[in-house]
């Protein structure tokens, strides 16, 4: 009984007949089947000029010119698969032999196809040297001169085949370098963003803890903003976008916590168009705003102030501005953590279509403005 090891073929050309074909043929493409038209073009341009040279009429020079053609068409053609299987298989580095040998059988196979092909189509065999009553001689100055041009070809095909492969290594490390630098400003913008930590979630929480204690009701309202602060602000500390309208959710709920803190030292508002809240926005930067025009703004000043929230948006640019009232530009001011990460989030996220502006305000405070390019809610933070 036959086992069914014995009936699996162990020869590569018997596993994957098409395999072996695509392995074969591997790099005839259009482009340097092209080159290999362009090679016989010249020559033909050659015979042509010859003709011409002699009175030949334009009717003679036109069959002449298309014959001549076709029949080194059919000559090379063999060349160039004999060429491109060689290279393909033979080892790299040790098939110079082989490489010739297959350049004098395939010319002589091509020479023979082409002698066929004058013989039934160009009876006056202008084209065919080694044709009829010529002797052995001129049949071998002919095939020699064919390996000769053949040669040339080749040297040719594979000064082509070389610059494309040089042209695919640099592109595949293109690709890889992209690649690569995508990832690695992904994991910057996630150190980045993992920096936005809510530098007020101890002492709020001690605040919650004391007002349980002395003004119950408000404790408990300080712990429900908290709660929807933290809700909002956990699922974007992972996120590379989110969208304008979170954003202001997550910078009210901070707003509201702070103004239990703070009582009536802090007043706020909001002047965001419904139709500005769909845009996509890098997470935690309108937060790291307001966070900043409280506490180095507002938080020192015994009586407090104001913030204001606004959002505007032209064909090409959202503009988002925090203003206060606080005390102002220092010479220390745009230099704390928070800002720099923006700024450098920024030049990472846009390439330096977007940028964080710094204003005095006529009569007292800071404006903050985020230019962004504008960008709709894509599918994925919709879904989201």
């Amino acid at each position: 009984m036959t086992s069914a090891h014995a009936l699996t073929p162990k020869s590569p050309w018997l596993l994957a007949p098409r395999s072996v074909a695509v392995r074969t043929f591997k790099g005839l493409t259009w482009r340097r089947f092209g080159i290999l038209c362009m090679f016989i073009a010249v020559m033909t341009c050659g015979s042509m000029a010859h003709q011409l040279a002699d009175g030949k009429s334009t009717s003679y020079i036109a069959l002449h010119v298309l014959a001549k053609f076709s029949s080194m068409m059919i000559l090379y053609v063999p060349v160039l698969l004999t060429v491109i299987a060689i290279d393909n298989w033979a080892p790299k580095g040790r098939g110079t032999g082989i490489l010739s040998l297959g350049i004098a059988l395939s010319v002589m196979c091509g020479m023979a196809l082409s002698n066929t092909f004058l013989t039934r189509f160009d009876p006056d065999h202008f084209l065919v040297p080694w044709h009829g009553s010529h002797s052995l001689g001129s049949l071998v100055g002919s095939w020699l001169g064919n390996c000769f041009l053949a040669a040339m070809a080749t040297t040719v095909y594979f000064f082509v085949v070389r610059e494309d492969e040089a042209h695919a290594t640099l592109h595949h490390e293109e690709m890889e370098r992209l690649s690569l630098e995508r990832e690695m400003t992904e994991a910057r913008l996630q150190v980045m963003q993992a920096q936005i930590e809510p530098h007020f979630l101890f002492n709020t929480l001690a605040n919650v803890r004391r007002l349980y204690q002395t003004d119950p009701p408000m404790g408990r309202a300080m712990l429900q903003h908290l709660s929807r602060y933290l809700s909002a602000a956990l699922p974007q500390m992972r996120e590379s976008q989110s969208t304008l309208g979170r954003e202001l959710a997550l910078t009210i709920a901070y707003l509201n916590v702070q103004k239990i803190r703070m009582g009536a030292r802090l007043t706020f508002d909001v002047d965001v168009p419904e139709t500005l809240q769909g845009c996509t926005v890098p997470p935690m930067m309108l937060l790291t705003l307001v966070e900043n025009a409280i506490r180095h703004g507002l938080a020192s000043l015994p009586k407090g102030g104001s913030v204001h929230v606004s959002a505007r948006a032209d064909d090409a640019t959202l503009r988002l501005q925090v203003a206060d009232t606080g005390r102002g530009l220092q010479e220390s001011s745009g230099g704390g953590i928070g800002l720099a990460n923006i700024r450098s989030r920024l030049k990472t996220l846009y390439d330096g279509n977007a940028r964080l502006l710094l204003a005095q305000n006529p009569e007292r405070g800071v404006t903050a403005t985020l230019e962004l390019p504008v960008v709709a809610m894509s599918t994925e933070v919709k879904a989201a």
